[in-house]
């Protein structure tokens, strides 16, 4: 329960502060949790939440991330069978940051998932953020392979 507590506070700061358009809170809280993943290596929800806060000062921007950070998130949706809120909540606050074919098919995995009724009704809020980021992301990336989808 910690876990997804600790993610629901960490995605409303983050939500906030990008509505808010503080660079300097946000920088601050991306250094921060950039130290915790360096003395918590082994720990993957410190690096997601490190990716996220990044992932939001990116979006002010409007930049992707590194190949090597998108192949880190790729690889870890990769590995998804079953969809569940961190993964959902992981996916929303990341997908500005990767390229958008990387991620159309996750979509579409996540969309036949929902469609099947296979997914909890709390994550339904979370599937229309991600699909809003997605397209969101699809527009300012000047890709519209993401509609294809739907």
């Amino acid at each position: 329960m910690e876990k997804k507590n600790n993610l629901k506070t960490l995605t409303t700061v983050l939500s906030q502060y990008y509505q808010d358009n503080d660079r300097q809170k946000l920088d601050q809280l991306t250094q921060l949790l950039q130290s915790d993943t360096i003395k918590n290596p082994s720990d993957p929800f410190m690096r997601h939440y490190y990716l996220m806060s990044l992932s939001t000062l990116y979006h002010l921007d409007f930049l992707v991330a590194s190949i090597d950070d998108q192949n880190e998130l790729i690889d870890y949706f990769f590995n998804i069978s079953y969809w569940q809120f961190y993964d959902l909540c992981l996916l929303a606050n990341v997908v500005n940051m990767i390229h958008v074919e990387r991620i159309a098919p996750y979509i579409s995995d996540i969309l036949k998932q929902y469609a099947t009724n296979n997914m909890p009704t709390a994550s339904v809020e979370t599937v229309s953020k991600i699909l809003i980021n997605a397209l969101e992301t699809s527009i300012i990336q000047k890709k519209m392979t993401l509609l294809d989808i739907y």
